[in-house]
């Protein structure tokens, strides 16, 4: 038996269930235990059943489903368990697991890219909710537009992640897009609305998504897989907005994605750094 931690938000959920996936996918007996880091926001909770129309605990069980499946896998979080010590690094070996309490982010696509058609099936979300998102979701799908996501709030100050995706960033992302597609709409989804309009003043053309928040920010990142091209942060959460679309546009992203670790792996080779 394998249990693989979940923890964080949306989309290091996303991303350390679809390592769990492709470890199934191999053939060995896998299950889910959502244990969040007391130490730090637990964001939204676990949202895995929340927000996609598979119930992903269907298709990989959490282990608070059965009083055998918590001695399970307390038992080998206390005798097996294995850190991920080289985050946003493709570690192999790890696919070829046996047994254990694989504890990690897993935030590369080299993890599960060979199941891909699985992976997209599995998050497809739920219908979105509100005017404003259905309006929105049908003005995305009838013309070209790109998204942007600006994520502040707990990355400014933050010593690894924060400063990466500033007005530089932005301002060279933007120029990639226009120089790629000419007047393309921009559709802005940011924690930060008054920072992300003082980024982009002067420019035409631009619709602010502000009102998904809490337990309705996945509806967000449902409305980024509807947009054609991206500029991301380095955030999980655009990550899977972009990486989830299937409109083959282009994707800029920022040339680090961690002030102190190498972030190779993460960045998928078709995307364009800026």
């Amino acid at each position: 038996m394998i249990v693989v931690r979940i923890s964080g938000g949306l989309g290091n959920q996303m991303f350390q269930y679809a390592f769990a996936r492709s470890l199934q996918s191999r053939g060995k007996h896998i299950s889910m235990h959502w244990h969040p880091h007391h130490s730090k926001s637990c964001h939204n909770g676990f949202e895995l059943d929340r927000v996609f129309q598979v119930q992903c605990s269907d298709t990989i069980p959490l282990v608070s489903q059965s009083l055998l499946g918590r001695w399970q896998a307390w038992r080998l979080r206390k005798t097996a368990r294995t850190r991920e010590v080289h985050e946003l690094q493709f570690q192999a070996h790890f696919l070829e697991t046996q047994t254990g309490y694989l504890d990690g982010y897993w935030q590369t696509e080299q993890y599960f890219e060979s199941i891909r058609d699985k992976i997209c099936a599995d998050f497809e979300f739920k219908p979105l909710m509100g005017p404003k998102n259905l309006e929105l979701q049908q003005q995305l799908t009838q013309s070209e537009n790109c998204s942007i996501h600006i994520r502040r709030g707990d990355y400014v100050g933050h010593p690894e992640l924060g400063g990466i995706c500033d007005k530089a960033y932005y301002n060279n992302a933007l120029k990639e897009i226009d120089a790629r597609h000419p007047h393309c709409p921009l559709v802005v989804f940011s924690d930060d609305i008054e920072f992300s309009k003082d980024l982009l003043k002067g420019r035409e053309n631009i619709h602010f998504c502000d009102w998904n928040r809490g337990s309705d920010s996945w509806m967000d990142m449902a409305l980024m897989c509807n947009c054609t091209h991206h500029i991301i942060a380095n955030s999980s959460f655009s990550w899977w907005g972009a990486w989830l679309s299937n409109k083959n546009g282009t994707v800029v992203r920022p040339k680090t994605w961690n002030a102190k670790k190498e972030a190779v792996d993460i960045i998928p080779a078709c995307w364009h750094s800026s």
